[in-house]
């Protein structure tokens, strides 16, 4: 059964892309019918612009919900863009020092801001950061040229952080979440396998979920004729706010137990057989 056109808010790791940053033959197929059969189709992502490969850019989505909210793209239009306060960065870097949590990074429209420790970490999985389409987007932050008089915060233009701390951390993720709470919502990273507390720091009051609403209204849709598809707790607030949410078979952070419908595992062709469910394939 057809549906009448829909805005459908994808995230793209382990949703649309797989861990090897591959999205599946089913999932591009699935896409490209839904857009031919007249749904919207949009890109909802914690990652900002310059980390989100060209592969996946140029699959053809009528826009992109980057930063996990913050800042929403049709084309080259802007059609919202939030940045992190300069007090908000400048009591997260006094924070991540306190508790010698090495490994961190601000990401915006410009590009990704990155610790010592981050950048350790990056090179010890052989990831070449400073090479390839991404190089140019990546800067230190010890190399960043802050002005006399001036901080970090004041220096940067960036939408979200992110962190993770070594095995031991002397703060758990709860305490870190209470922590920042005057600067920042905190929400479970994606780094678990390898570090106890790890998130990312959201503008308060600003999610992937406000962007749902920001951008349904833009384009001039109901919430009723939004569909939100994701796989862990980032995805949370734009399950929670669009019309219809999907989690993905491969779904953790029980997220499926507040969906609508779970459909099968991204290696199952997860996202197209959820298409399919939704009437719009």
């Amino acid at each position: 059964m057809m549906v009448s056109s829909k805005l459908v808010f994808i995230d793209i790791d382990g949703t649309l892309a797989d861990e090897n940053h591959v999205v599946p033959e089913s999932a591009q197929e699935a896409c490209h019918e839904a857009q031919r059969n007249g749904h919207k189709l949009f890109i909802c992502t914690g990652r900002s612009m310059p980390k989100i490969e060209r592969s996946i850019l140029n699959l053809g989505f009528d826009g992109v919900v980057s930063v996990a909210g913050a800042q929403a793209n049709v084309g080259d239009t802007i059609l919202f863009q939030h940045l992190v306060p300069a007090a908000a960065v400048d009591a997260a870097m006094e924070y991540f020092k306190l508790h010698h949590i090495e490994s961190y990074q601000w990401q915006g429209a410009d590009g990704m801001y990155i610790s010592e420790g981050y950048c350790r970490h990056l090179e010890s999985k052989g990831k070449a950061f400073n090479r390839g389409e991404f190089a140019k987007f990546w800067h230190r932050i010890d190399e960043v040229e802050v002005p006399f008089g001036s901080t970090l915060g004041e220096t940067i233009k960036v939408s979200k952080g992110s962190y993770f701390t070594g095995p031991n951390p002397d703060v758990t993720f709860e305490q870190t979440k209470r922590d920042l709470s005057p600067w920042f919502e905190t929400v479970h990273g994606s780094y678990d396998k390898i570090s106890p507390n790890n998130g990312e720091l959201l503008i308060n009051g600003i999610d992937k979920g406000t962007a749902v609403r920001n951008v349904a209204d833009a384009l001039g849709y109901t919430i009723a004729d939004t569909i939100a598809i994701g796989d862990s707790d980032n995805d949370t607030a734009m399950l929670k706010a669009a019309g219809t949410s999907v989690a993905m078979g491969n779904a953790i952070h029980d997220i499926e137990k507040f969906c609508d419908l779970q459909t099968t595992d991204i290696h199952d062709n997860g996202l197209a057989n959820a298409f399919r469910t939704l009437g719009l394939v």
